[in-house]
This record gives C-alpha cells, structure tokens and sequence, in this order.
C-alpha cells in the first residue's frame, strides 16, 4: 500500500500478507481492521481468542439464522446484523443500517401465505482473525407461496452468499456486511 509504514516499535515485515477491511464513512475511506503478517513464529497469527471458540460463536450465530428464516421472523433476523450493516443483493438496493434490513425484513415476512419450508446454508470457507470474519458459501432452501402450493426449491452453485462478521464485545458475533448473488 502506498505511504503505509509500519508502526514504532513493531518489526518490518520482510515477507507475508497484508489484509485490510475498509468501510466507506463521511465520503472517506477508514480502514477498519487491518493485519500485517510476515510468518515469524514469534509473531502468530491471528491474535485473540482460540479459533474454535470463534469458529464456535460463528456457528451460533448460524443456527440463529436457520431458526430465524425458517420462522419468518423479522425482529430475529434483523438481530443478526450490526447496527452499520450493509446487506447487498441482486437487482435491488443496497440496505443501509440495521432499521433498513429491518424494514426489507418485515415486508419478505408479511407476505401472506408464504412458509420456508428447509434453508441449508453451507459454508465452503471461514476466515477468522482479530476480531472479523470473512465467509462465503452457498444455501439451498424450498418455500410454498400459499399453503397447499407447490414448494420451490433454491439449490445448487447459483445461490453464493459473501459475508463480513464482526466480533462483539460480549464475545457473539453479527453480520457487518453481506452480499448475496443468484445465477
């Protein structure tokens, strides 16, 4: 990165990785976190709690995402995101903040006679480290329009979920950002 320098103190990485996420704020771009890695075993990477234990509250937050699709609800749904989120999907509007996935929340749940029937998310990979996780994966899923309809099915490699998660301070984890593409 141009005119990046490593800060005092820290050794001058002679060979590794930079990762960094960015978040658009005020017309500014901030970097909102950032790791430099350079592979000296005195230096591990990444830093914090025990990957399991992440890898543990991330599949928590999964499954509150299984039962809050599968019920409709909007209140859980919305809960599984950050107050800054950004959900991004296809062919519509990005929503910005929690009270606008609150709202697209509430009109997908009012559809009346709509039932999700399954909703199998399944990532194909998980990356932790300092306090974010970044995943992408596929769902499948079936739904009825009315009841006594026809399910639907959503399956296969066509349906590609990206997210961003950020680590809260009661150690759970929420949705920062999410993309979600179809075909």
């Amino acid at each position: 990165m141009r005119g990046a320098k490593t800060p005092p103190n820290i050794p001058e990485p002679r060979q590794g990785i930079q990762t960094q996420v960015l978040q658009r704020r005020a017309g500014a771009w901030l970097i909102r976190a950032f790791q430099n890695t350079n592979g000296i075993p005195e230096a591990p990477f990444p830093t914090g709690p025990p990957a399991d234990a992440n890898r543990a509250a991330i599949e928590k937050l999964h499954q509150q995402d299984i039962a809050a699709t599968l019920s409709r609800d909007p209140g859980a749904l919305t809960d599984l995101w950050t107050e800054d989120a950004v959900r991004l999907g296809q062919g519509r509007p990005a929503e910005v903040g929690q009270r606008a996935i609150r709202e697209s929340n509430e009109r997908w749940s009012a559809r009346p006679g709509v039932k999700v029937l399954t909703y199998v998310p399944e990532t194909k990979d998980l990356t932790i480290w300092d306090g974010w996780a970044v995943e992408w994966g596929y769902f499948t899923g079936s739904y009825v329009e009315s009841p006594g309809g026809e399910p639907t099915h959503a399956r296969g490699t066509v349906l590609v979920v990206y997210k961003v998660y950020k680590k809260q301070p009661d150690g759970s984890w929420k949705a920062f950002r999410g993309m979600g593409t179809a075909g």
